[in-house]
């Protein structure tokens, strides 16, 4: 046997087992699960929004949203599954709940164990992500079932009446100004229902002076203290990444943060 015959039969045992692999990650004839929760904007109105759901096995494993785990052939770009309510609405929302849409529902396979959701404001039809009032939130590591509606906020903000702050500064990589290639932040405080605080995410925006900002950022009173605390995850172009504990945001104010890689 030649050594390109067995390099290509080895090559398709390995697809094989990797294919079984993410089979078995589904348990034979079980059944698939529900989660249902509400959503609104921290205001009280009915929102334009985006919700992504990444699915976790007992494990810790990434799922898809058939429940194979996540492989060379079970890809899985993004978020397992997402939903959209509301999409004709405009970036302010409607104070007319009875109309719109305050509540959502997803099915997911029966091997979850654990949920992420992320929900980003939208403006109407296919424009994208839009904060004109309202920013991102979040809720991590929701145990599936959960045993009751998985509440969704998001962050109302400042110019609107809101409290949310920003996170702003200049990236260095090896002594010169560089363009991040991403930027990141998360509410590093309690989950809860509630939900109060909201709990803030945001996927910053970045330039090729090195200035970077993450905006909208949900900044309620936690705990009688003022603000929340943040991580924030810097990636540098040649993918060196850096984390930063404990950033406080505090409400309708900036807070500086210069990030060097050396």
């Amino acid at each position: 046997m030649g050594a390109g015959v067995r390099a290509g039969l080895t090559a398709c045992l390995v697809a094989l087992v990797l294919l079984l692999a993410g089979l078995a990650a589904v348990p034979a004839g079980a059944t698939s699960q529900t989660l249902t929760g509400t959503i609104y904007g921290s205001d009280g109105r009915a929102v334009n929004a985006l919700i992504g759901f990444d699915l976790k096995d007992e494990l810790g494993r990434t799922l898809g949203a058939t429940g194979c785990v996540q492989s060379a052939i079970c890809r899985v770009d993004g978020y397992a599954i997402t939903r959209r309510v509301n999409a004709q609405l405009p970036p302010a929302g409607s104070t007319e709940t009875r109309r719109w849409a305050t509540t959502w529902s997803v099915t997911v396979p029966s091997n979850t164990a654990r949920v992420y959701v992320e929900v980003y404001p939208q403006g109407p039809g296919d424009a994208g992500v839009d904060q004109r009032r309202y920013g991102s939130s979040y809720r991590r590591n929701l145990p599936v079932p959960y045993g009751g509606r998985v509440n969704l906020r998001l962050p109302l903000g400042c110019g609107a009446g809101g409290d949310a702050g920003y996170v702003n500064g200049y990236s260095t990589v090896d002594g010169k100004r560089t363009e991040l290639k991403r930027v990141t932040a998360f509410s590093m405080e309690e989950d809860n229902n509630g939900p109060s605080p909201v709990l803030g995410f945001q996927i910053g925006t970045t330039e090729s002076n090195g200035y970077y900002t993450l905006p909208h950022l949900s900044a309620g009173a936690v705990g009688g203290a003022a603000g929340q605390r943040y991580q924030v995850i810097a990636t540098a172009p040649d993918g060196r990444v850096k984390r930063f504990y404990g950033v406080r945001v505090v409400g309708c104010r900036g807070t500086p943060l210069n990030i060097v890689f050396d």
